[in-house]
């Protein structure tokens, strides 16, 4: 049973499932080179299927993610394009008029310079129907719309596609991608929206799926939307700096926002309810919000949303009576509140599996079709559906591109091209302060890089931070690394894990005093948590091989290891995306496929 799954919307990804097992997965934007593409996933497509062997003829079926498409959004690629003054142009003109004035401005004609309707599709056909305003038709409207795109591209029955439900979608994704026995699994999903929804309650049991509860109206998705573009940073991209800088803020000085935000939303069992139900949260806070600090803002932010999801889990694993618990959705991303779950005491096991925001729905949603094909036949889906073998799911490199990139080398005398990939070496540059950027085998799925398309060094040398930061990533000096972690040693490390298990730097955890010794630049330099990867040898052999060989040099079970790209930019695909990040930035080494290319500072080779 081949299944080609679509998730066409922020982060636009294809996946394929092969016999109830992903097979591959890929976002867009990794050959686009566009962050957050949300284009019709085309050559996503023609990559999964490539990966496989599979021609679209051989498909059984197709699946996107969602049942409700919003096309606006895609037409002017608010989430690949919009800067920061787009999004408060959007707020100020389209909707504060809606929230406060009754108006009803016309989105496409506030961005109409925008308007890209030569993406692939029939983009023409998609104006007409908005423009005749018949909203009744429009989830019909843009089933059909979807099916014809997929149906011209594959060149398949469009009777082949369906669709699956944005929140169905996440927690089938939560419960079947993990490794947690799927025996009474409470699984949470929580975003800004998805089909009419923001939150869930679930418990599965066996294949077994009971709704316990579900929101239309749970704010902190579009609350950390909001402070994020109050803070100045880019909505939908940047809260992960928000949650950063979190850590900074003392509670003695963000009480005041802290009230603020407590005076508006709070936990009604397993939904929730408002003290103060805003028009717009972005413009209600803001207007309640100035002359606070920066810093102030993102710790009562933070703070909020750790103490609401604490308090709506724990009532969800009271009314379940489970133990085990997965998360699904963008509010997944947020590391920090995660870790919180994890450390309740009713809680035995805890995952999130990797990219759990929208990228995933992909994922989910082959999850959900085969789900239902297998309840039909009668046959429990958990005996057939298997979690993610890793998350090493999308291309590798051929022996053509890896050449072509050492090409670009040859002859240059301030590199040197190394023909072994020697891990004892490796190791050796490693402690000497050398950055080692590493592009080999298949790319990881999501925001994670896991050591095939990373950068790393030395955790025990904070002075690394600053020249990664500023010759490398050219990121923001507060936003913490993470380190990979040989998985024997992370209770050396690691302070109340619970034998919990986390291979895709999607938990949080507090660190041990050898941590903050020997793992420090992997830290968060304000409160010394980590979000690790917990590495074993059969996930990527070659990579825990080069980290056994740090250890055995230094004694230290572990790497700095952050994503390989620059600051805006999609993580690299190709070797020729790795090659150009080398030369522009701070790297020493670079290794490819069978080659290592190090630069060499006298010109001397």
């Amino acid at each position: 049973m081949k299944i080609l799954s679509i998730g066409w919307t922020e982060c636009s990804t294809a996946a394929l499932m092969i016999d109830g097992e992903i097979a591959t997965c890929v976002s867009e934007e990794r050959f686009s080179r566009i962050k957050n593409d949300e284009r019709y996933p085309k050559t996503a497509i023609e990559a999964v299927l490539g990966i496989a062997g599979v021609k679209p003829l051989e498909l059984d079926a197709v699946v996107f993610s969602g049942e409700f498409f919003d096309p606006k959004e895609i037409l002017v690629h608010k989430y690949s394009g919009f800067s920061v003054e787009d999004r408060l142009r959007e707020q100020r003109e389209y909707w504060y008029p809606r929230m406060y004035q009754n108006k009803s401005p016309d989105y496409l004609d506030l961005f109409k310079e925008k308007i890209d309707t030569e993406q692939y599709g029939n983009w023409d056909q998609v104006l007409m129907y908005l423009n005749t305003g018949n909203s009744a038709e429009e989830k019909e409207f843009f089933q059909h719309f979807r099916r014809e795109v997929a149906s011209k591209h594959l060149g398949i029955d469009p009777l082949k596609v369906s669709f699956a439900n944005h929140h169905r979608a996440h927690g089938y994704y939560a419960y079947y991608g993990s490794t947690v026995p799927k025996d009474k699994v409470l699984i949470l999903t929580a975003d800004a929206w998805g089909d009419d929804q923001n939150a869930t309650v679930s418990l599965a049991e066996g294949g077994r799926f009971k709704l316990l509860g579900s929101s239309n109206n749970f704010q902190l998705g579009r609350l950390y939307r909001s402070m994020t573009l109050m803070l100045g940073m880019k909505p939908d991209e940047h809260e992960y700096k928000v949650m950063g800088l979190a850590a900074y803020a003392k509670p003695e000085y963000y009480q005041g926002p802290y009230r603020v935000f407590r005076e508006t939303q709070y936990v009604n069992g397993l939904g929730f309810s408002y003290r103060i139900k805003p028009p717009d949260l972005y413009a209600y806070l803001r207007d309640r919000l100035e002359g606070f600090r920066f810093d102030a803002i993102a710790g009562a932010l933070q703070q909020y949303t750790e103490e609401v999801l604490v308090e709506w889990a724990r009532n969800a694993l009271k009314a379940s009576g489970a133990s085990r618990v997965v998360f699904g959705g963008g509010v997944g991303m947020n590391v920090k509140a995660m870790m919180q779950i994890a450390k309740l005491p009713e809680v035995a096991e805890f995952f999130v599996c990797p990219a759990p925001s929208d990228e995933s729905l992909a994922i989910g949603a082959a999850y959900v079709f085969m789900h239902d094909l297998l309840q039909t036949q009668g046959r429990n889906p958990s005996s057939v559906l298997k979690p993610l073998p890793n998350a090493y799911l999308g291309p590798e490199a051929s022996a053509s591109q890896v050449n072509e990139a050492v090409s670009l080398f040859e002859g240059d005398r301030t590199y040197r091209i190394n023909r072994t990939v020697n891990p004892t070496y490796l190791a050796n540059c490693l402690t000497q302060g050398k950055i080692i950027g590493r592009s080999v085998g298949r790319s990881e799925f999501g925001a994670r890089a896991l050591g095939n398309r990373s950068i790393l060094a030395d955790p025990r040398q904070n002075v690394l931070i600053r020249r990664i930061n500023e010759s490398v990533k050219c990121r923001d000096f507060w936003m913490p690394f993470a380190p990979s972690i040989l998985a024997h040693r992370a209770d050396d490390y690691l302070v109340g894990r619970k034998g919990m298990s986390a291979p895709y730097m999607t938990l949080a955890f507090e660190t041990s005093p050898l941590a903050q010794r020997e793992l420090i630049a992997g830290l968060h330099q304000a409160d010394l948590t980590c979000r690790p990867q917990l590495l074993e040898r059969r996930h990527n052999p070659f990579y825990y091989d080069l980290l056994v060989e740090f250890e055995k040099l230094t004694g230290v079970g572990g790497v700095l290891n952050t994503s390989f790209n620059l600051h805006g930019e999609p993580i690299v695909q190709t070797p020729t995306d790795a090659a150009r990040v080398f030369r522009k930035g701070g790297l020493d080494l670079l290794i490819l496929d069978g080659y290592v290319i190090e630069k060499v500072a006298s010109g001397v080779s």
